[in-house]
C-alpha cells in the first residue's frame, strides 16, 4: 500500500496517538515513511501539535505546508464557497510532494474541533477517496459498551462505503484496563460478524490523558507567576476552589489543579502548605483568576518557601470560564515528553495486532483514480513540458474562454487562427485574457507560400493545382494541420464550430496514420463521480467490421496506458459471453479474437453487455470466471451509433466531463470537440493534446 488515512468520528479518540504509534511500527519495514494532516490547526495557531510532533520524531524535511496544506478556517471558507474541487486539489497537490519522496504516507484525519465538524466525516470520506488511501478507523471506547462501539463503527464505515472508500480495519482506544480482557473476547467476534478487521484494543492511560502545566499555560495564554522549573507537572484533574479553608482541603488529591481567585490569599497560602505537608496529597499546580495579583507580602512567602515544587498561573478569566476551559483543553503529545512517547510506543507494541498491520502494507491493490486526480495529473503532465497548440476557431468565445484558462495556468502556448481583430474583438466580449497568445492571419502571413508548396506536393497526384492548393491553405484547420506537419505547432485542437468531417480530413490528408495503425479511431475519456473510464470508438468509424474493432480496441488500450491506466477491455454488445446469437454478436466475438490473437498480453473479454462489463455483482452472476467483466475500464462500442448514443447519455445524465473525441492513429496530434463542448471540456482536450505532443 502507498498510503493509510488514520481517521476517528470525534475529538479525543487517540487518533494521534495511533498515528505515531502506528508510524513507528511501520518505520522498522519501511524506510521511506511520509506524513500528511491535510486540514490542521485555525489559522494564527501553529504549528498543529500533531504535526509538529511528527516532524521531530521522524526528522520530515518537507515543508509544513506540505505536511499541513490547510488550515481548518481556511477549509471553512472554502467549502462555504462551493469550493470542493478546490480544497481537495490542494490537498492532493501537496500529497504528491510527500508521496514523491515517500515508499508509503501515513494521513491523519481531521479533529473534529473546529468550525467544519458536521461536515467532517463526509469530508474525511473524500479526502481519503482522492488520495486513494485506506481507511483506518480509530474508536474510542471511553465511558461505552461493546455495543456502543459497534455501532459507532459501523455507521462510520458505511459513510465510507458510500463513498466507495476502502476500509480495512479499527483500532479501538481509551478502554478501561478493567474492561480489556472483556472486550478482547467480545469485541472481535462483533466485528467479524460486520466484516471488520479488528487491529488491536489499546487501555486507557493515565498519563498520556493527563496535561501538563506547561501546556495548559501555553494553550489558554496564562501567565506563570512562579515555578518554572516544574511546568512538567501532570495534572489528574481541575477543580474550583470557592469554599472554606477546611473544606477544600479535605477535597485536595493528587495531581490536581487549584483553580481559585486571585484575592483568595487564605487558599493560595493553605494550597503552598499542603504541597509541602506530608499528610496531604500533592497537588500539580494553581491558576490564579480574575487578574488579581496576591499581596507583596504574600508574594514574598512564596518565593522564599523551600520545596514549594508548583507553578503558580495567572490568568484574566473569571474562575468558571478558567475550568471550563481546562476542562474542554484537549491534550497533544509532544516530541519532548519522552515518557508519553514511551507510553504511546509500548501501547502500539503491545496492543496493536503487529503481523495484521505489516499484512496490510503488503497488500496488493487495484489503483482508483477519481476524476479529480486524473484531471490534475493531465495539468501536472502538460505543464512539465509545454507544447504549442493551434486552434483555426480562434473567435469562438468559447474557445477563447478555454485559452484565457490554459494561459492563465500555463499549460500550453496557443496559437489561434483567424483576423487579429475579430479574434480581440471576441476576446474582449468574452471576457478572456488572451495577450500571451500568438494570432496568426491564415491569409496574410509569411508562412503562406511554403504551406501551399508542401500541400501541392502532398497532393498534386491526386490532381491538386497550386491554384487549389493555395485556397485550401487559407482555410484556418487546413492551415493549422499544415503547422503541426511542419513542426510550427504541436498538436490542434477543432471542433467547437464545425464538423468532425472538417477537422479530420485535413489530417488525414496532411498528416496521415500512424505505419502500424490501419485507420485512425477516438476515444472519450469520461470523468464519472467517482471513476474514469474509456470509450471508444465514439466518433469517427459509423460500422467497423471486425478485424477494425480489434484495431479500435488495441489503440484504447494503448492510449488509456499511456494515460496511466491499467488497460481492462470490454469488447460490448447486447449479450454476454455465450448468450446471445446473430451477425452482430459474432462480430463482436470475432474482433475479441483477433484482440487476444494480436495482443495477447492484453486483458480482453467480450462479447459482454454494459452491465456485466461495470458491475462486480452482475458478473458474477453472468461470467463468474471472466478477468474483465465487472472490472472493465475501457469500453469498445460495436458501432458509431451505440458509441455515440452512449457517450452523450452518460455525459448528461451522470454530469460527466467527457474529454474527447481523442484521435488515435494519426502521426501527430490532431483532436475533435464537440460541438455542444462546454469550456472545460476545451481546456481538456487541449491539455490531452499537449500530453500526445510530449
Amino acid at each position: 500500500m502507498k498510503s493509510i488515512y488514520i481517521s476517528s468520528t470525534e475529538p479525543r479518540s487517540g487518533k494521534s496517538v495511533v498515528a505515531i504509534g502506528l508510524m513507528k511500527l511501520i518505520h522498522q519495514r519501511i524506510d521511506r515513511i511520509g506524513f500528511i494532516k491535510p486540514i490542521g490547526n485555525a489559522i494564527g495557531v501553529e504549528p498543529d501539535d500533531d504535526v509538529e510532533l511528527v516532524r521531530i520524531l521522524f526528522k520530515l524535511n518537507q515543508d509544513p505546508d506540505i505536511i499541513n496544506p490547510v488550515s481548518i478556517e481556511e477549509a471553512r471558507e472554502i467549502l462555504a464557497d462551493g469550493g470542493d474541487d478546490e480544497l481537495l486539489t490542494r490537498i492532493l497537490r501537496a500529497y504528491n510532494k510527500m508521496a514523491k519522496d515517500s515508499d508509503i504516507v501515513v494521513i491523519e484525519g481531521t479533529d473534529y474541533t473546529g468550525a467544519i465538524t458536521a461536515l467532517e466525516l463526509d469530508i474525511n470520506a473524500d479526502i481519503s477517496k482522492t488520495l486513494d488511501a485506506p481507511v483506518l478507523m480509530v474508536a474510542s471506547g471511553e465511558n461505552r459498551n461493546s455495543e456502543e462501539i459497534i455501532s459507532q463503527v459501523s455507521a462510520a464505515k458505511e459513510s465510507f462505503d458510500e463513498k466507495g472508500c476502502d476500509f480495512i480495519g479499527v483500532i479501538v482506544t481509551k478502554v478501561a484496563p478493567k474492561d480489556i480482557k472483556r472486550c478482547n473476547v467480545t469485541l472481535p467476534i462483533e466485528f467479524k460478524k460486520h466484516n471488520i478487521p479488528l487491529l488491536g484494543i489499546i487501555p486507557s492511560d493515565k498519563i498520556l490523558s493527563s496535561p501538563r502545566m506547561g501546556e495548559i499555560a501555553r494553550k489558554l495564554g496564562a501567565k506563570v507567576m512562579f515555578g518554572k522549573d516544574y511546568l512538567t507537572n501532570l495534572v489528574s484533574s481541575p477543580r474550583i476552589a470557592a469554599m472554606t479553608v477546611g473544606n477544600a482541603l479535605a477535597r485536595l488529591e493528587e495531581g490536581m489543579l487549584l483553580i481559585t481567585p486571585g484575592d483568595r490569599e487564605d487558599m493560595l497560602v493553605s494550597a503552598m502548605v499542603s504541597r509541602v505537608a506530608v499528610t496531604y496529597p500533592n497537588i500539580s499546580g494553581i491558576i490564579l483568576t480574575g487578574g488579581f495579583d496576591p499581596s507583596d507580602s504574600v508574594k514574598r512567602l512564596i518565593g522564599g518557601l523551600s520545596g514549594f515544587n508548583i507553578p503558580i498561573l495567572q490568568m484574566e478569566d473569571d474562575t468558571m470560564g478558567v475550568a471550563i476551559k481546562v476542562s474542554q483543553m484537549p491534550v497533544s503529545l509532544y516530541a519532548r515528553d519522552t515518557e508519553k512517547i514511551e507510553i504511546v510506543y509500548k501501547s502500539i507494541r503491545n496492543h496493536v495486532k503487529r503481523d495484521d498491520v505489516y499484512r496490510l502494507l503488503e497488500l496488493k491493490r487495484t489503483p482508483k483514480t477519481t476524476p479529480l486526480v486524473f484531471l490534475n495529473q493531465l495539468l501536472e503532465r502538460a505543464k512539465s513540458n509545454r507544447k504549442r497548440i493551434v486552434l483555426p476557431e480562434g473567435n469562438e468565445e468559447r474557445t477563447l474562454k478555454a485559452v484565457s484558462r490554459v494561459l492563465s495556468d500555463k499549460i500550453a502556448d496557443i496559437i489561434l487562427i483567424g483576423n487579429e481583430d475579430e479574434i480581440l474583438e471576441a476576446a474582449n466580449r468574452a471576457n478572456a485574457k488572451i495577450e500571451d497568445a500568438t494570432i496568426v492571419n491564415p491569409t496574410k502571413n509569411d508562412y503562406l507560400d511554403r504551406y501551399t508548396e508542401a500541400y501541392f506536393e502532398l497532393r498534386k497526384h491526386k490532381g491538386l493545382t497550386p491554384e487549389q492548393a493555395r485556397d485550401l491553405i487559407t482555410d484556418p484547420i487546413y492551415f493549422g494541420t499544415m503547422m503541426v506537419q511542419t513542426g510550427d505547432a504541436d498538436g490542434l485542437v477543432s471542433g467547437a464550430v464545425h464538423t468532425t468531417r472538417h477537422t479530420i480530413t485535413p489530417a488525414f490528408q496532411i498528416i496521415k496514420t500512424r505505419p502500424d495503425t490501419s485507420l485512425v479511431s477516438s476515444v472519450f475519456f469520461m470523468c464519472l463521480p467517482d471513476r474514469v473510464l474509456v470509450y471508444g470508438d465514439c466518433a469517427v468509424n459509423p460500422d467497423p467490421n471486425a478485424e477494425q474493432l480489434a484495431d479500435i480496441a488495441i489503440s484504447s488500450a494503448g492510449t488509456a496506458k499511456s494515460f496511466g491506466f491499467d488497460p481492462l477491455v470490454a469488447m460490448l454488445s447486447y449479450s454476454t459471453g455465450a448468450s446471445g446469437v446473430g451477425p452482430e454478436v459474432e462480430k463482436i466475438k470475432e474482433a475479441t479474437r483477433l484482440v487476444m490473437e494480436k495482443a495477447p498480453d492484453l486483458n480482453v473479454d467480450g462479447p459482454l453487455q454494459y452491465d456485466a462489463a461495470i458491475s462486480i455483482e452482475t458478473a458474477r452472476a453472468k461470467l463468474p470466471d471472466s478477468k474483465v467483466a465487472g472490472r472493465a475500464n475501457i469500453f469498445i462500442f460495436p458501432d458509431l451509433n451505440a458509441g455515440n448514443t452512449a457517450y452523450k447519455a452518460v455525459q448528461r445524465s451522470a454530469k460527466a466531463i467527457a474529454i474527447g473525441p481523442v484521435l488515435q492513429g494519426l502521426n501527430k496530434p490532431v483532436n475533435d470537440l464537440s460541438r455542444g463542448c462546454k469550456v472545460e471540456d476545451i481546456v481538456y482536450t487541449i491539455v490531452i493534446t499537449a500530453i500526445q505532443a510530449q
